[in-house]
């Protein structure tokens, strides 16, 4: 079982990702609305994994994972966003993401928890 992190800023889409979570059988260790507050989340809670948004009020996810993965360079994070800029997915790649889904993709997002391995 997984513990997750879920950054966004919308309270529906945290809801939404924390179902699909729940039901493939993992944890919600926590949830934050904006990249400042989930990254101060990660340092204290030290999640196996972390679903954001990119587009959020304050930092934005892009930034938050920057300073994710200087804290720790095996985070593993999964973006889902309505973005679709290949500008931006290039960076979320360049940081090492997961995956770059989008919003209502959650079948992919139960493939990815189904595969982790804590």
């Amino acid at each position: 079982m997984a513990r997750v992190l879920i950054i966004d800023d919308s309270s529906f889409m945290r809801k939404r990702i924390g179902s699909v979570i729940k039901e493939a059988g993992h944890e919600i260790a926590g949830t934050a609305r904006d990249g400042a507050e989930g990254c101060e989340l990660y340092y204290s809670l030290k999640p196996d994994l972390v679903i954001m948004d990119v587009t959020m009020r304050g930092m934005d996810g892009i930034k938050a994972a920057e300073m994710i993965r200087k804290s720790d360079p095996d985070a593993r994070i999964v973006f889902m966003s309505l973005v679709t800029d290949p500008g931006v997915i290039s960076k979320a790649d360049a940081l090492g993401a997961i995956a770059f889904l989008g919003k209502n993709d959650s079948d992919r997002l139960c493939t990815i928890m189904s595969s982790l391995e804590t």
